[in-house]
């Protein structure tokens, strides 16, 4: 199997985010002051993050009408203090802020398999590659970036906290305009987005995972 650059930037940029997208679930759905079940009124082992079970899979899906539950001792209202002190939520608690990290990610996650497709169409022979599709695909990436530097402004994507959103725009951005795009996506026709990433990278804990190809 080979693995693109694309591959190895969207590992190391979005890892936690269905893990997150549980933590909202639960935490939206949580009585206050009190654990839930989760799934609600459904016997036996429902289907868990991380862990199997005497069941497959899809018969625990059946039984809790598609829901799987996150693990046993999360923290739904993620209060509990990162280790030496440090802050480590990158994605706001629940709430309005919260929402709209998670829709700036869904624009960066329907991106990124439009530019990993470019990638894989432009390593075909020349007389294999078909300009339609490249053109297709490079229109909807172009769309979404669009997007991103709508909502960009001269600070971070949510409460002006570097975040998840964050990470996700400037992976998509410095894929676009490094690897794919760089004719149509820069810093000049996507200034704000060249800008975020730029401040991106100057933090060391994100410019170490871009890889050095």
């Amino acid at each position: 199997m080979r693995i693109t650059p694309f591959v190895l930037m969207i590992a190391l940029g979005t890892c936690n985010i269905a893990a997150y997208g549980a933590m909202a679930q639960s935490s939206r759905d949580a009585p206050s002051g009190g654990a839930v079940t989760c799934p609600p009124d459904v016997e036996g082992e429902p289907p868990t993050i991380g862990e199997g079970g005497s069941k497959s899979l899809s018969d625990k899906l059946a039984r809790s009408n598609g829901i799987i539950c996150p693990p046993a001792g999360l923290d739904q209202d993620m209060r509990v203090a990162p280790p030496g002190g440090g802050q480590l939520k990158i994605i706001p608690p629940p709430g309005s802020a919260r929402l709209k990290a998670l829709q700036l990610v869904g624009i960066g996650i329907n991106i990124y398999p439009k530019l990993s497709s470019l990638y894989d169409e432009a390593l075909r022979p020349k007389e294999h590659q078909l300009q339609s599709v490249f053109e297709g695909l490079a229109e909807q990436a172009i769309i979404g970036l669009t997007l991103l530097e709508t909502e960009t402004g001269d600070g971070w994507l949510v409460n002006d906290k570097f975040g998840q959103a964050d990470i996700m725009t400037a992976i998509c951005y410095q894929a676009a305009s490094t690897f794919v795009l760089p004719d149509r996506v820069n810093a000049k026709s996507f200034p704000r987005l060249a800008a975020l990433t730029g401040r991106a990278m100057e933090i060391d804990a994100f410019a170490s995972t871009v890889p050095q190809l």
